[in-house]
């Protein structure tokens, strides 16, 4: 067990306050930085205040997933409001989220291809692809993969446009009413933009492409990109084992040790309200994300040497992107487009040797 009764209980405790200042501060920061954006005098920093936009709808996002798990409050009707809320400016119809993300992710975590976020292919089944299959699955296996594979393989497939395979055959009342009221806002705002710019409620003389350019395209690019890149941080790693075995996957496999612990430089991970700290989420998706840190602290004592971190820079994410392409289920290492074995092998399927892995990533790392 990850965590002793105790812990569960002390770390799952939620607050109907803090849950709430939570989303109330994201939201009034995304209001402040959209306004900004849409009447600053000149391009730059419409841009930044246009990108600071992006950033707090991701922000945003991670309360609503919290919601979307129950525990950012103790209450059901709360975190379902606060929930659509919350994924409203990522224009994420919420039971659709939970669907995708909740009984599918959580539920099938590292196991292909039930679970299907970021899913490594073999060889064999890269070489299958068609042309036209094996060059995105390259686009997205590169350093510029973050900034389409959410985009499309999830917002607009499983997300927004759903075809009834992904929602298992039925399109459910609810997931028919949050798209609506997803699509109805989204039209709204919008509407709002264009007109403000004919009205110049914004600025003066300023273009309607100006107006949706720097509120609408621009966070909602930027926040897919920090989608792709916090979910591909999270079950992306040389040391990461998946599985295509379902017995296998069953027996071996531990939720606390199916992510990563990513820590980037400074109070980034403070400012993205401890998402990161991603293995005590998948250990007990009940903890709130206002005690992440703790539970994370606890669970590396308990499990010392499983737990795999990983200190973000530039050159360390090139070398994650360089190595990490296909994978060998059967040795349980990732591999090139070559074939060539890019993680070291392991004493056992269930256990790498920290030893060797050590010594390969210094060696990787030199090699940048």
């Amino acid at each position: 067990m990850p965590f002793t009764h105790k812990e569960t209980v002390a770390f799952s405790q939620r607050s109907a306050l803090g849950g709430i200042a939570y989303f109330l501060l994201d939201a009034v920061l995304l209001v402040a930085a959209l306004a900004c954006a849409l009447t600053a005098s000149h391009p730059i920093w419409q841009l930044i205040f246009s990108m600071g936009a992006g950033l707090m709808i991701s922000l945003l996002f991670v309360v609503g997933h919290d919601a979307g798990h129950q525990s950012l409050t103790p209450h059901r009707w709360l975190n379902n409001v606060l929930g659509r809320l919350s994924t409203l400016p990522a224009l994420h119809p919420f039971s659709l989220w939970i669907l995708v993300h909740n009984h599918t992710h959580h539920r099938w975590t590292n196991l292909s291809p039930r679970d299907y976020v970021w899913t490594p292919l073999t060889t064999a089944e890269y070489q299958s692809l068609s042309k036209h299959q094996r060059l995105l699955y390259r686009l997205y296996r590169s350093w510029a993969g973050i900034f389409f594979y959410y985009f499309i393989e999830f917002w607009i497939k499983k997300i927004m446009f759903p075809s009834r395979k992904e929602v298992r055959g039925t399109y459910k009342t609810v997931y028919l009413l949050d798209i609506t009221f997803v699509a109805i806002c989204g039209l709204t705002y919008l509407s709002f933009l264009i007109i403000g710019a004919q009205m110049n409620w914004f600025q003066e003389s300023q273009s309607v492409w100006n107006a949706l350019l720097f509120g609408a395209v621009i966070p909602f690019a930027v926040w897919n990109t920090m989608m792709s890149l916090v979910i591909y941080l999270h079950h992306t790693h040389p040391e990461l084992v998946w599985y295509n075995d379902q017995s296998e996957w069953k027996q071996r496999s531990s939720q606390a040790e199916s992510a990563v612990h990513v820590i980037f430089p400074g109070p980034i991970n403070r400012f993205f309200h401890w998402i990161m700290e991603h293995n005590a989420h998948h250990a007990r998706p009940s903890i709130p994300l206002y005690h992440l840190r703790e539970a994370q602290q606890v669970l590396e004592e308990s499990d010392a040497g499983k737990i795999i971190v990983f200190r973000w820079t530039p050159w360390a994410h090139l070398d994650l992107v360089r190595r990490c392409k296909l994978y060998d289920y059967q040795a349980k290492r990732w591999q090139d487009f070559r074939g060539n074995y890019t993680s070291p092998e392991r004493t056992s399927h269930s256990e790498p040797s920290r030893r060797e892995l050590v010594s390969a990533n210094e060696s990787n790392q030199s090699q940048l």
